[in-house]
């Protein structure tokens, strides 16, 4: 039987599972950006609770990554130099960092704005009295880790392609399903 720990040359089930589906999750919260556009109110408020429910499905995702990451080091990156390891290092934990604020932020912001996620007829809020001026700030650095989390997941891709066409390392494929 196969392993579910990452080895000292390629990721685990576990850690590909995480990688692979909280990687899917963000780009589909990208896209909703343009939630606001959708034809009518109900629409538009189904769309922002799914956002909502997403979002603290990324966090618990998180959570639990960040978790089996701590007991499970990641693979090393074969013949790489210092800078591309610094590189790696910071864009990694960035990612991970960014990863935490955005959906905190948000829910700060729903939950403050007295409109938090909605699981059926149980609302997900933060216990927090609402609150416009924190509200407005949460979901300014919401929407600013948007653009943080865009820059480094084009990063993240742009060096697996990196190591894939130019270094011929195989270190994308150590994360393929």
């Amino acid at each position: 039987m196969k392993s579910l720990s990452n080895t000292g040359s390629s990721y685990g089930p576990i850690s590909k599972f995480f990688h692979w589906v909280v990687g899917t999750l963000v780009i589909m919260m990208l896209f909703t950006y343009f939630l606001e556009d959708l034809p009518n109110k109900v629409m538009i408020g189904v769309a922002f609770n799914a956002h909502k429910l997403v979002g603290l499905t990324i966090l618990t995702l998180m959570v639990l990554r960040l978790l089996w990451a701590w007991r499970n080091p990641k693979p090393s990156l074969p013949n790489s130099r210092l800078w591309e390891r610094v590189l790696e290092h910071l864009v990694h934990w960035s990612l991970y960092l960014a990863l935490f604020i955005m959906p905190i932020a948000g829910w700060v912001g729903t939950s403050a704005a007295g409109k938090p996620p909605r699981l059926g007829m149980h609302a997900l809020g933060l216990p927090l009295q609402k609150n416009e001026r924190l509200s407005d700030l949460a979901f300014s650095v919401h929407n600013t880790m948007a653009i943080i989390i865009i820059v480094l997941v084009s990063l993240h891709v742009l060096a697996a392609l990196y190591h894939y066409f130019i270094k011929k390392d195989k270190i994308l494929q150590r994360m393929w399903p």
